[in-house]
C-alpha cells in the first residue's frame, strides 16, 4: 500500500544545486584572484620600492663622495656651475647602475615614471640657505595576472618613487661665527647670545646667530661684524644699538642637523695624569682632570679625553698645543688671563688626526651642561671650533689687551664680555667641516 503522507517533490526543483555551485565557484575564483594576484602585486611593489630606494641612495652617496673629493662645499655649491653639474651627472650614473644590478633598466627620462632625475635646489630660509641635491628614482613594474584578467583587462601596475637628499659638506651652523642654540625667551641676561662689559668685539666672517634671545647687557660694549650679519629667531633685550650691522629678527631657527658633531672615541686611549710642578709635556689619553698653575705646559698632538667632574683649570704658566682636540665628558674648562702665552690649535684635516677631530679644539659632550670660560690676553691665540651643545661659553679679554680667537663659538648660550679689544676671526677652512649629509626623503 502506498504511503499517502509522504510529500511529493515539486516539479522543476531538480538541478538547482548546479546553479548554486556555479555562483559559489565564481566567488571562489574571485577570492583566489584577489589573494594570488593581489599578493603578487604587493610583492612586486615592495621589490620595486626597494630597488628605487637603493638607486636613489646609491646616487646620493656618489654625489656626496664627489662633493667631498672635489671641494664642492657649502660655499661653492651654486646650481648650474660645473661643480654641481658634475655632481648631478655622477649621481645619475650611479643610480642607473644600481637599478640595473636589481634588474631594472632605467634612464634619465622620468616622464614615463621609469627613470632617474637629479635636481639641484637652493632655498632661502632667511636665517640660512638650504642647499641640496635630490636624487629622484621612479620605477614602473607590471605584474602578470593569473585570474584578474578574466574580470579586468588593464595592467596590474605599480609605480613607485624614492627621493634621497644630499647636503654638501659645510661648516657647522652654515658658517656662522657665534651661535647660541638655546631657543628660550630672554630672561635675566642669561639665555642666547649676550654681549656685555666694556669690550670692543670685532667678528670677521660668519656673523652672529641666536636660536632664541639676543642681549645687549649695558651700554659700554661695541660689536662690529664684518662679512656677516647678526640675527635672532626669538626675542631681544637691552641695548642693541651698539651692534653693527643692526640685528635682525628672523623667525627661522637653524636646523639641528647643521650643528651636530659626532663625539670622538676615547676607548683604547691610555689613562694618564698631570705632573704637580715644573714644565710638562702631556700626551694624548684619558685624564681625570687637567689642572695647571705654573710652568710651561705643552700638549702633544692628539685627543685628550677628560672624564672627571673637575674638568680643566689653568690659572698660570703657559699653554702650547698644536693639533689637539680636548673632549670633556663631564666638568668644564677654565683658562684665566694669567696663562701667558697661549697658543692652542685644532688638528688639520690632513693627515687624518683620528681619534682627534679635525677643526675641533674644545668639545663638551652632549649632556655636559658645564661652562667653557676663557679669558684671553695679548698673547692668547686659539684656533678651531669650540663646541658645547648643552653647555655655556664665556669668552672675554683682560682689560687693555687684544686676544685673538680664530674660532667658531657654538654653545647652548654664548657670552662675550670683558674690557678687552677682542678679535673673533672665523675661517671655515680652519674650523670643523661637516661631511655630506644624506636623508631618504621618500
Amino acid at each position: 500500500m502506498k504511503n499517502r503522507l509522504r510529500p511529493r517533490p515539486y516539479e522543476g526543483e531538480e538541478g538547482q544545486i548546479i546553479v548554486f555551485l556555479s555562483l559559489v565557484l565564481v566567488g571562489l575564483l574571485g577570492i583566489g584572484a584577489l589573494a594570488l594576484d593581489g599578493g603578487m602585486l604587493f610583492s612586486d611593489r615592495r621589490d620595486a620600492q626597494n630597488a628605487a630606494d637603493a638607486s636613489s641612495l646609491a646616487g646620493a652617496s656618489a654625489a656626496a663622495y664627489y662633493m667631498r673629493s672635489n671641494s664642492v662645499n657649502y660655499n661653492a655649491f651654486i646650481c648650474g656651475t660645473s661643480g654641481t653639474e658634475f655632481t648631478s651627472a655622477v649621481a645619475e650614473l650611479e643610480a642607473i647602475s644600481r637599478a640595473a644590478s636589481n634588474d631594472y633598466v632605467i634612464d634619465t627620462d622620468t616622464s614615463d615614471n621609469h627613470g632617474v632625475d637629479v635636481i639641484c635646489e637652493i632655498t632661502d630660509m632667511l636665517s640660512y640657505e638650504d642647499k641640496h641635491i635630490d636624487v629622484i628614482t621612479k620605477i614602473t613594474r607590471d605584474t602578470s595576472s593569473n585570474f584578474a584578467h578574466l574580470v579586468y583587462d588593464g595592467p596590474l601596475r605599480n609605480e613607485v618613487e624614492a627621493v634621497a637628499r644630499v647636503y654638501p659638506p659645510m661648516p657647522l651652523a652654515f658658517g656662522k661665527a657665534i651661535i647660541a642654540l638655546n631657543d628660550s625667551a630672554c630672561s635675566g641676561n642669561k639665555y642666547g647670545v649676550i654681549f656685555s662689559g666694556t669690550s670692543q668685539t670685532t667678528v670677521t666672517g660668519g656673523g652672529v646667530w641666536s636660536n632664541g634671545c639676543l642681549t645687549g647687557n649695558g651700554t659700554s660694549f661695541t660689536v662690529t661684524v664684518n662679512d656677516g650679519g647678526v640675527g635672532f629667531a626669538g626675542s631681544s633685550t637691552g641695548t642693541l644699538s651698539n651692534i653693527n650691522p643692526a640685528p635682525l629678527y628672523i623667525p627661522s631657527e637653524i636646523p639641528t642637523y647643521s650643528t651636530i658633531v659626532q663625539e670622538p672615541d676615547c676607548s683604547g686611549l691610555p689613562n694618564r695624569t698631570v705632573p704637580n710642578h715644573g714644565d710638562a709635556t702631556l700626551e694624548p689619553g684619558v685624564y681625570d682632570e687637567i689642572k695647571w698653575t705654573g710652568g710651561n705646559l705643552t700638549l702633544d698632538p692628539g685627543l685628550y679625553c677628560v672624564t672627571g667632574s673637575k674638568g680643566i683649570s689653568l690659572t698660570g704658566g703657559s699653554l702650547l698645543g698644536d693639533g689637539v682636540t680636548i673632549f670633556l665628558t663631564s666638568g668644564g674648562v677654565s683658562i684665566s688671563g694669567n696663562v701667558d702665552p697661549v697658543d692652542l690649535r685644532a688638528p688639520d684635516e690632513t693627515p687624518n688626526p683620528s681619534p682627534a677631530i679635525a677643526g675641533v679644539l674644545i668639545y663638551l659632550a652632549n649632556g655636559n651642561s658645564n661652562t667653557i670660560s676663557v679669558t684671553g690676553n695679548s698673547t692668547a691665540f686659539y684656533l678651531g671650533t669650540v663646541y658645547a651643545p648643552d653647555g655655556d661659553l664665556y669668552f672675554s679679554g683682560s682689560s687693555g689687551t687684544n686676544p685673538t680667537f680664530n674660532t667658531q663659538l657654538i654653545g647652548n648660550n654664548v657670552e662675550v664680555s670683558g674690557g678687552a679689544t677682542i678679535d673673533i676671526n672665523f675661517n671655515d677652512e680652519e674650523n670643523f667641516e661637516k661631511p655630506p649629509y644624506l636623508d631618504l626623503q621618500k
